[in-house]
């Protein structure tokens, strides 16, 4: 009795003061990675570190059976039915579940979740997803209507989103689409669809439901409220702390309709230096840690105690990467009190807002980029260039679609070009950005700096690490002229990246400026069409405008890897999980 006390007094000590030890305990996994978690809010979250919280204690209707993303499994709900139209998705819900307050699990839970993200629909959010196949529209109400809406407008948009989610009975949900929408049900497996715990959320200052206060919620940031920093929900997991840009804190939910799982307690640390997570992992005071880049894995290979699963160099495992990585060439930039920009003129001290709006800038870019470079050095050989923002083995992805290469000559032609030679002329000024920690987007920052200078002793850039958080809310906030972004698939369709990076409407497209002549419409056809071989030549048109515009430099696609402990069992990697695996699926020796 007197062993197990001390041993659960270390374990306090260490979750509540951040105290190491020496090996981390059989019931405990312990995570490093560089960044920092941006909301708990399930329709407010958009990143990958946020991601990893939600899905751990929160849950979906369904969820993904093991490393599949064509193969689900049941969670809240235990069957579903689709209409022969496509308009109408019925689920039967799970009896006996309780969220973590103690309050049963009710279809009221589900019909308050989605209504409620239909209703905020907040900006740089995934709501959006929900938004256009349950409503027909895209942002949130206020810029749908726009000004000098009338009340009856709202009240007819209020109306549809009521009926787009309506309860046959506690345990019956049913789901009445705007439009048909293939992907509706792996977009209902996005965290923006899980569900909260209605009756706590109200409780704490969230909307009530009603239609009396719903015009008070519209586009609002959920970041200034409860659900930011607390969490009811039904998963394995629950929320014990907290501390932003340090850490965040999970035990096991003993309850858990699934029953309780094998790992007790979940320490997910931000620890910016890559050395000092090497160690960790070395020393046993990590379970997993995420490298900067690939270059980095022969620190670790062979180590004692460590276990690399790499699809480079293991077949078997199968693993495919469906991340995509760009550089982005932000047209329309802020530049109000933005050192990111210099002067915010073409003086050569700065550049304007709109200085990627000259198709020869774009490509300039492009040419200058060293793609054999980055996949030889960073990624070690292992990796390949893409022809577009699409993973290689979805739907509508052209291996003929052109690639940029390396072209200095090339580079140089397109930058006297632009902006009819006053480019070349007076030189500009910008700032490169990247998340800190991420050594393979430094590295990317470092190559494009290096050859564009090269072209022209009065291009003058500048690498800027950023902490992730602050990553964010600049890119947001269109700050960062050029920057280095990643997409992990929100729902498993090539809609999800040909939508986002391309269309003028979509997440990366709108933020970045971008609006290509004939994409809108191809993508509009693409993503409502039922045909496979429609969509797979839509997609390979927009793919070919989508070289010619230039919008990102597109980098080389890695082949995944992941660094663990070797005394944790259950590892596997599905790609639609922010983190690769639920932690409800691991044990340790």
């Amino acid at each position: 009795m007197r062993r197990l006390m001390k041993r659960l007094l270390a374990i306090v000590l260490w979750l509540t003061f951040g105290v190491t030890l020496a090996q981390t305990g059989s019931d405990t996994f312990v995570y490093q990675s560089f960044g920092d978690v941006d909301t708990l809010d399930p329709v407010q979250a958009y990143d990958s570190a946020s991601g990893q919280i939600i899905e751990n204690v929160y849950e979906g209707l369904y969820g993904y059976a093991g490393e599949s993303v064509t193969e689900y499994e049941p969670k809240l709900a235990t069957a579903y039915t689709a209409s022969e139209d496509g308009l109408t998705y019925t689920y039967t819900l799970r009896e006996g579940v309780t969220f973590h307050s103690g309050n049963p699990f009710t279809c009221a839970d589900v019909e308050y979740s989605i209504q409620r993200a239909l209703v905020t629909n907040p900006p740089d959010s995934g709501a959006w997803i929900l938004m256009e196949p349950l409503t027909g529209r895209y942002s949130d109400a206020n810029t749908e209507l726009g000004e000098g809406a009338t009340n009856e407008q709202y009240a007819e948009l209020y109306a549809t989103i009521d009926n787009s989610v309506v309860c046959n009975s506690d345990t019956e949900v049913q789901f009445n689409l705007a439009q048909v929408d293939p992907g509706f049900f792996s977009k209902m497996l996005f965290y923006a669809a899980y569900i909260v715990d209605s009756e706590w959320a109200k409780s704490n200052g969230m909307w009530d439901g009603t239609e009396a206060t719903w015009r008070d919620w519209i586009g609002v940031d959920l970041r200034e409220h409860h659900l930011q920093t607390n969490m009811s929900g039904t998963g394995a997991y629950r929320l014990t702390a907290w501390e932003p840009g340090i850490r965040v804190v999970a035990e096991s939910n003993e309850s858990y309709w699934g029953g309780a799982p094998a790992i007790k307690n979940v320490v997910l640390q931000q620890v910016e230096d890559e050395a000092a997570r090497i160690q960790a992992l070395k020393a046993g005071d990590a379970d997993e840690i995420i490298l900067g880049s690939r270059s980095s894995l022969p620190q670790v290979e062979g180590q004692p105690g460590v276990r690399v699963y790499d699809a480079f160099t293991n077949d078997s495992l199968g693993w495919t990467s469906t991340t995509v990585n760009s550089v982005a060439l932000v047209q329309n930039v802020n530049t109000t009190d933005n050192p990111n920009v210099g002067s915010g003129q073409l003086d050569g001290l700065g550049i304007p807002a709109d200085f990627f709006t000259d198709i020869n800038m774009r490509k300039c870019f492009n040419y200058a980029f060293d793609r054999d470079a980055y996949i030889n050095d960073v990624l070690l050989g292992a990796g390949n260039n893409i022809t577009m923002a699409l993973p290689t083995s979805y739907l509508g992805y052209d291996e003929t679609v052109p690639q940029y290469i390396l072209d200095l000559e090339a580079a140089e032609e397109a930058c006297r070009a632009a902006w009819d030679g006053q480019v070349w002329e007076t030189g500009f000024y910008l700032t490169i950005a990247y998340n800190t920690g991420n050594t393979s987007r430094q590295t990317v920052a470092e190559i494009l700096k290096s050859n564009l200078e090269f072209l022209n002793p009065k291009f003058v850039i500048e690498t800027r690490g950023i902490q992730w958080s602050q990553f964010l809310e600049e890119r947001n906030n269109n700050q960062l002229p050029v920057n280095i972004i990643g997409w992990i698939p929100d729902y498993a369709d090539p809609d999800n990246y040909i939508n986002t990076f391309y269309a003028s409407t979509g997440y990366y497209g709108a933020q970045n400026g971008i609006n290509i002549p004939g994409v809108d419409e191809l993508n509009n056809e693409a993503r409502t069409s039922l045909d496979p071989a429609r969509r797979e030549e839509l997609y390979s048109q927009i793919g070919n405008l989508a070289y010619e515009y230039s919008p990102y430099i597109l980098l080389p696609q890695g082949i995944p890897y992941l660094v663990m402990s070797d005394r944790v069992q259950g590892v596997y990697l599905n790609s639609m999980y922010s983190g690769g695996f639920l932690w409800q699926d691991l044990s340790k020796e």
